[in-house]
């Protein structure tokens, strides 16, 4: 294919690259949502927005007349990077959840990056950062913001954390993806700040697979109190925040080691206090406290069953929640020494 003819076909199909692009995008980021519940927990995966890019005319075909000059029989074909997608999250061990949902969706088939693996694999000095890159194919013929893209249609996805991206965004292009010679020095300090990322990146690892072990009771009580606020419906999944229910459930933590997610579903299912959801829509109608539409409220209401008398050594919010709560609950506790 001369020159012009490639130039034309891509300015014919550029728009078709954009849309398949924005149409990997959403799919793998609904099913990351869809996996990942809520919004908060996304959000400590994802570190920076998903993105896409099309390359310019100008950039595609330097890279098939230029720099990739006599690599490709069938350039235009086998340029599979004319669009690209790109996902961000905090820590290696998150990257397979993603490497999963790219795997499995039934909009396209996949492939490694071969391109990306060889350029890795071929030069001693670039270090395995454990990037991972696909090359997905549209599966049939598929329709996205007006646009008709057709089967096998390729996106080039990467799935970087925080750490690998910072590397990249400086090294590769100007260190690793030149002709140019660069200073040895230049070369070494690369490497060594590669290296630096992998061992943080692996005790940050260790670290948050310890804290998750440490925290299992807490997520244990976590996990109760947002089934109970799915399954009432008067506590919005969009409302939640963990963050918060981490602080009130640990501060709580020696009265809940007396206690059991059973307990807490026994009290919460009794008819006897059935009424409750009733009177936390009516805090919610009437009071500012942002507790009364988190997952929490049903815990302190269970806390104030059953522990009325020590619950305030433990509260860790407004006193005026608890005293709504114990109101609602018949119970007068004497708070003089509050």
């Amino acid at each position: 294919m001369e020159r012009h003819e490639f130039i034309e076909l891509y300015k014919s199909e550029r728009a078709m690259y954009k849309a398949w692009s924005n149409f990997v995008i959403s799919k793998i980021d609904a099913e990351l949502r869809s996996r990942l519940e809520r919004q908060s927990v996304y959000d400590e995966y994802v570190k920076i927005k998903p993105s896409g890019r099309v390359k310019t005319v100008d950039s595609l075909v330097a890279k098939a007349f230029l720099r990739k000059k006599g690599k490709y029989k069938d350039p235009y074909r086998e340029i599979t990077d004319k669009a690209g997608i790109r996902f961000v999250v905090l820590l290696t061990d998150q990257l397979n959840l993603l490497t999963d949902i790219v795997e499995s969706r039934p909009f396209w088939t996949f492939s490694k990056d071969k391109e990306f693996d060889e350029w890795r694999s071929s030069d001693a000095r670039i270090f395995d950062y454990q990037s991972v890159h696909y090359i997905v194919y549209a599966n049939g013929e598929q329709e996205h913001e007006g646009q008709l893209i057709k089967e096998g249609t390729p996106c080039e996805v990467q799935l970087r954390t925080l750490l690998q991206h910072a590397y990249a965004e400086l090294a590769h292009d100007t260190v690793y993806k030149t002709d140019l010679e660069v200073a040895p020095s230049i070369r070494r300090n690369f490497a060594k700040s590669m290296a630096l990322m992998e061992t943080t990146d692996d005790l940050l690892c260790h670290a948050k697979k310890e804290l998750e072990a440490a925290s299992v009771d807490v997520i244990k009580w976590l996990n109760a109190l947002n089934a109970q606020a799915s399954n009432s419906g008067i506590v919005s999944s969009d409302d939640i925040d963990d963050r918060n229910a981490v602080i009130f459930v640990d501060s709580h933590r020696k009265l809940l080691s007396r206690s059991t997610v059973e307990e807490l579903k026994a009290f919460l299912e009794n008819p006897d206090y059935s009424f409750i959801n009733e009177k936390i829509k009516q805090h919610q109608a009437t009071s500012d406290f942002f507790e009364f539409r988190q997952p929490i409220i049903f815990l302190s209401y269970f806390l104030a069953f059953r522990f009325s008398t020590t619950l305030k050594n433990y509260w860790p919010t407004d006193f005026s929640i608890l005293q709504r709560i114990y109101n609602d609950l018949g119970i007068s506790p004497n708070w003089a020494d509050v």
